[in-house]
């Protein structure tokens, strides 16, 4: 008695009725498909949708750590509500555009270690110019006030 499930007339005739989707495994059903095949949304056919892409993962990735070290300040009192908010925000858009310059920097060098350098380099670069600390308000209520007294 023959096992009909190794036949190659019932093989044949199974790929025959499911459209060739049943093949033997040395060949594979729609062989003129290209793998792998392009993500749709990721990257795109811009030159700039890596970088738009990474700028957005980069936000929230700086999203999430400054809303959780903002819950701490916030728990500790150290900050209210609207402060901590505002605080997140910014960590969150400083994060995306610190990512977003870095990726547009380092995809130009076609060395992985020049590439490693540059995002570093220009990542710690528009961080520090981003997050720039403000002269404090008494420094400038002293300098209104030294403008004020120089005038008159």
């Amino acid at each position: 008695m023959s096992d009909h499930r190794y036949d190659s007339l019932f093989l044949d005739a199974a790929a025959a009725r499911s459209g060739g989707w049943l093949a033997p495994a040395a060949q594979y059903p729609n062989q003129d498909t290209a793998y792998p095949a392009p993500c749709a949304g990721y990257g795109g056919t811009s030159p700039f949708g890596n970088v738009v892409e990474m700028g957005k993962l980069g936000a929230v990735v700086g999203l999430c750590g400054a809303g959780a070290a903002n819950l701490h300040r916030l728990q500790a009192g150290d900050t209210d509500t609207r402060g901590a908010v505002l605080d997140t925000l910014r960590g969150g858009a400083v994060a995306g555009v610190t990512t977003a310059a870095a990726t547009l920097v380092a995809s130009r060098f076609s060395s992985g270690t020049l590439a490693f350098a540059a995002t570093l380099v220009t990542g710690t670069a528009v961080a520090y110019a981003l997050t720039a600390e403000s002269p404090p308000d008494s420094a400038v209520i002293a300098a209104d006030a030294a403008g004020e007294a120089g005038s008159t």
